[in-house]
């Protein structure tokens, strides 16, 4: 293990003299996953924080987060060397067509995208770390198969400056090529996506006895006060969060098998459209639980589009009627039909729960944090106790994808709900991570406890900062206390 806390072993098949890094388990690109790759970095804002900047790992995080946004699994340092490889090939054509002419090469499939993002500037090959530096040298020589001898072998690099070189292997042997002896070595390297500690930082017991006792629990509470038998908890989010979705994997727990109630799917716009409220049952004649889960239109992070702001203090208040029909445009008005003016304790909202994507929690744009916190604004107002409900945590993390119980081992994880807490300025004990049903047809058991435990969160948020003091029963800012 070097300084850098690589693992260094030597590299098995290869009778070669020089000391090589690679990643394992290196999967090679598509030609789709390349295209969706160089449009991403090709973007203004990425490519100008990616042009210049030597600590760039939080824009490749973002990268990679988009990628596995558009079905790609990579992590942030495969995204850096595959740039880093592009630029380099990119760099090596272009001054061969300018000494040599256009039609002096064969074609390269990706030269006028590279040339539209980098053309009209030198392209810019910065030593990261002294691990870049390294592979830097050796990629050249990589390319143009130089370990085919082991004596005699020559190549240019391409450094920084554009200038040529002697040969690389010169540089690295006291320019003495007949080796007589060398090693070749791979380092294993393990992306933060993949990285796992030792003991979770959450306590979470995956077994049937826990999820029947989560299941339990919940159908047993019961609220402190008469006059409200279910807790009112708001799901509101981002377009394609998933806030139908976990009503729906809520219900399939309940049910037995996966069900889809709410209208659940992929859309460029919110498929909810109306104001719902939905009461999930013990089975399908069982009785109502203690909890109604009210779904509404997806944020978008336009003016006009999505679920408009002034909507949130009507819903939150309980002025807004089951199926309204949400206007972009125009927010419920106190003459519109249904608009209750008095609500009862029971009709106003108890929790409100922010359902965000784990796998764009890096990459939200501006404008949709703004409308975050200016509905977190108006709920600390009123006193609303709010929770964040982490989605689609194993699209974001390779590690929970293979094990959902390495949710609290998972460092990458970890990383996201501190991000997301940074975001909403919530702390990091109201945010919970879910994975909801949306391809399965059966249940899984450790899908449905962290879903429970989820609930029981919002049960807990309910009962400590809502019904905790009865005495204080009375206006409805008397009614939360915000921890």
């Amino acid at each position: 293990m070097d300084q850098t806390g690589h693992l260094w072993k030597p590299a098995e098949g290869i009778d070669c003299a020089l000391k090589t890094m690679e990643v394992v388990s290196w999967i090679p690109w598509s030609n789709s996953e390349v295209q969706t790759f160089l449009c991403l970095v090709g973007q203004e804002r990425i490519h100008r924080d990616l042009d210049g900047a030597t600590r760039n790992e939080k824009t490749f995080r973002e990268v990679s987060q988009l990628m596995a946004a558009h079905g790609y699994q990579r992590t942030s340092r495969q995204c850096r060397d595959k740039l880093k490889k592009m630029k380099s090939d990119y760099r090596t054509i272009k001054e061969n067509r300018e000494r040599s002419g256009p039609n002096s090469l064969k074609h390269w499939k990706w030269f006028e995208q590279m040339d539209a993002i980098y053309g009209k500037r030198p392209v810019s090959i910065k030593m990261e770390s002294g691990l870049d530096s390294t592979t830097a040298v050796l990629d050249p020589m990589m390319d143009n198969k130089c370990f085919s001898s082991c004596v005699g072998f020559s190549t240019t690099s391409h450094l920084a400056n554009g200038s040529d070189n002697k040969p690389a292997a010169a540089a690295m042997n006291t320019n003495d090529l007949n080796l007589t002896q060398c090693e070749v070595y791979q380092v294993v390297v393990t992306p933060k996506e993949m990285t796992k500690i030792e003991n979770p930082w959450r306590t979470l017991i995956w077994n049937s006895e826990k999820r029947m006792e989560l299941m339990e629990s919940i159908k047993t509470y019961k609220p402190t006060v008469s006059s409200v038998s279910q807790a009112r908890v708001l799901l509101i989010g981002p377009v394609g969060a998933g806030k139908s979705s976990f009503f729906n994997s809520i219900n399939s727990v309940f049910r037995g098998h996966v069900t889809s109630q709410a209208i659940a799917g992929y859309s460029s716009s919110s498929l909810t459209t109306q104001f719902r409220t939905y009461s999930v049952k013990a089975g399908r004649e069982g009785k109502p639980l203690p909890i109604i889960l009210c779904d509404t239109m997806g944020l978008e992070d336009t003016k006009g589009a999505g679920l408009d702001v002034e909507d949130i203090s009507s819903i939150l208040e309980g002025h807004m009627p089951d199926r309204y029909q949400f206007n972009p445009s125009e927010p419920l008005h106190p003459d519109a039909s249904g608009y209750r003016k008095s609500p009862d304790l029971k009709e106003k909202i108890h929790c409100l729960s922010y359902i965000l994507d784990a796998t764009k929690v890096f990459v939200m744009p501006e404008k949709l944090a703004e409308k975050l916190k200016a509905i977190r604004q108006k709920a600390n107002l009123l006193g609303v106790p709010q929770l964040v409900v982490l989605t689609k945590v194993d699209e974001a993390c390779p590690l929970v994808k293979e094990n959902l119980t390495n949710i609290y081992r998972s460092v990458f994880i970890k990383e996201i709900m501190q991000e997301a807490s940074s975001k909403l300025g919530m702390p990091l004990s109201c945010i919970v991570p879910v994975r909801n049903y949306v391809e399965e047809l059966d249940l899984d058991q450790n899908t449905d406890v962290l879903l429970l435990s989820a609930v029981i969160q919002m049960l807990r948020w309910f009962h400590r900062l809502y019904f905790n003091n009865p005495a204080r029963l009375g206006s409805v800012s008397d009614h939360f206390m915000l921890a």
